[in-house]
């Protein structure tokens, strides 16, 4: 009785709420865990759908994001521009995207210990990250991985927006990422790999004077700065 007066105080009757249901597909997704739809957020490292000839500033940002947010899930506090692990991961994914390749955490562990790039920046791989350290590192985000607990992070649906957002046919959904059962850490890495990659798919969009999808975000405070 509550909720109902509360929405006919606000001019929401039954018949906008059936509407709502008829107009979208409601799924709650929860990252991590199987109590709703698992959302598979570590198969965000496939090459998104956008030109590098185009869109070099949006990958890199998507890119910036996603190595950030895995080096503070094992407890690595990465500057984009002096982290040697930031560097690292960051070229890695770089080269394989730029080559049409995805990437899946266990590649890109391999990848740390066996890199498939010569040079970062001026200086020779082994003297820029020795071999040592690269090792250290791979058996640090191995750890990961390894953990029986983070096997459902890469379970369920694709962290797709034009999938989360739309059915096949166009008609569109309401997707609610779940997050209350995630620890500090964890929920920082799936809020940023989601608007990471619903900032990508915005911009490989066509323009339109209409609004195509609203992002909105519950309990901000702690988010941003």
């Amino acid at each position: 009785t509550i909720w109902r007066e509360g929405l006919e105080a606000s001019g929401i009757g039954p018949e906008r709420l059936q509407a709502l249901r008829d107009a979208a597909d409601v799924t709650v997704y929860t990252p991590g865990s199987t109590a709703g739809v698992p959302l598979d957020v570590i198969g965000s490292l496939r090459v998104p759908e956008l030109s590098w000839d185009t869109d070099a500033e949006a990958l890199r940002d998507e890119i910036e994001g996603t190595v950030t947010s895995l080096l503070a899930l094992v407890g690595v506090a990465a500057d984009p521009l002096a982290s040697r692990e930031h560097v690292l991961l960051s070229n890695l994914v770089e080269h394989a995207w730029r080559a049409g390749r995805d990437l899946d955490l266990g590649t890109l562990i391999g990848e740390v210990q066996t890199p498939p790039l010569r040079k970062l920046g001026v200086f020779e791989i082994d003297q820029f990250f020795p071999p040592a350290d690269r090792t250290k590192l791979a058996f640090t985000l191995n750890a990961l991985v390894a953990s029986p607990t983070f096997a459902a992070w890469g379970e369920g649906e694709p962290l797709d927006p034009q999938k989360l957002l739309f059915t096949a046919d166009g008609k569109p959904r309401c997707a609610v990422v779940y997050l209350a059962h995630l620890s500090e850490e964890e929920r920082q890495f799936v809020v940023t790999l989601v608007f990471s990659k619903l900032v990508t798919w915005m911009r490989g969009q066509e323009g339109t004077p209409d609004l195509r999808a609203l992002a909105y975000m519950d309990e901000v405070f702690g988010y941003v700065p």
